[in-house]
């Protein structure tokens, strides 16, 4: 939405508000007939109809043509090629000939399912069936994206330095609370499984050790309550947004120092690029 729709920060909030509510609206009776029919709590197609009215028949290489978009990826995970999922990525670019990708992809698929594939969480809604390939959430294997994100721009500007690479989470929740000292239980390996499957904090100490301090920053706020990736509740997202509000206070030398090397690096390369993944 940011990237190729063009909608502001404004939009882009008051849509993720109304439609959160309507996406993740379900009686739970009928949430659990479903998990056990169709794998998906929540009524897919209500979210395919919101996706298709609001980002249209657009295809992906088709923005490319605008000078205001910038190189927009969404990474998605293909789950029937052998017997792990694999990253595919979603790009409104073309590498050049020569320049092969560790990542299968592609720039011919309209906007719409893009999103929808990289957003078929498991358990939440439906895969995503496309072609040939059956999509779920990219973040079952690449939670944080941007390794992913360096190594295709790296394909992209072979012989340009790295000029500001930023990394933004969706929020962080530490229980610190200790567990029994016996054996733990099958929901806690179960719940231990999950988190070190989607850890986004590994990919970021490695870029923190390979990149220079002033090219490399990531913002992740430390969240006071556990948000599940279905929450709605206008509360609960009101609170969200206060924890991002105390970090970013915080952290006000950080953000000011990156804002001031963004601006720097904007001044001394006017025509610089720019990569969003999501």
């Amino acid at each position: 939405m940011l990237g190729l729709a063009h909608f502001s920060l404004e939009e882009c909030a008051d849509m993720y508000r109304r439609f959160g509510s309507e996406v993740f609206r379900q009686n739970p009776l009928v949430g659990t007939v479903k998990m056990g029919w169709s794998h998906s709590y929540y009524n897919t197609e209500t979210w395919e109809t919101i996706l298709r009215e609001k980002l249209g028949n657009r295809v992906l290489i088709k923005t490319a043509g605008n000078e205001l978009s910038p190189k927009v990826s969404a990474v998605s995970a293909v789950v029937n090629w052998g017997t792990s999922p694999k990253a595919f990525v979603f790009r409104n670019y073309n590498h050049k000939p020569g320049s092969l990708s560790r990542y299968a992809g592609g720039s011919a698929f309209q906007m719409w399912q893009a999103v929808r594939a990289s957003s078929a969480a498991p358990g939440y809604f439906q895969e995503f069936p496309l072609q040939s390939d059956i999509h779920q959430d990219g973040g079952i294997i690449l939670n944080n994206p941007c390794a992913l994100a360096v190594h295709e721009s790296r394909l992209l500007w072979p012989n340009q330095p790295f000029q500001c690479v930023l990394s933004l989470g969706t929020g962080r929740y530490d229980n610190a609370k200790k567990g029994p000292t016996t054996s733990t239980s099958l929901r806690a390996k179960i719940s231990n499984l999950i988190s070190s499957a989607t850890d986004t904090e590994g990919v970021h100490t490695l870029l923190d050790e390979l990149l220079a301090p002033d090219v490399y920053f990531r913002f992740n706020p430390m969240l006071s309550v556990l948000v599940s990736l279905d929450e709605s509740r206008p509360q609960v997202l009101d609170q969200l947004q206060i924890d991002t509000q105390n970090y970013l206070e915080r952290n006000r030398s950080k953000v000011a120092r990156f804002v001031s090397i963004l601006i720097s690096k904007l001044k001394t390369f006017p025509s610089a690029s720019v990569v969003f993944y999501v």
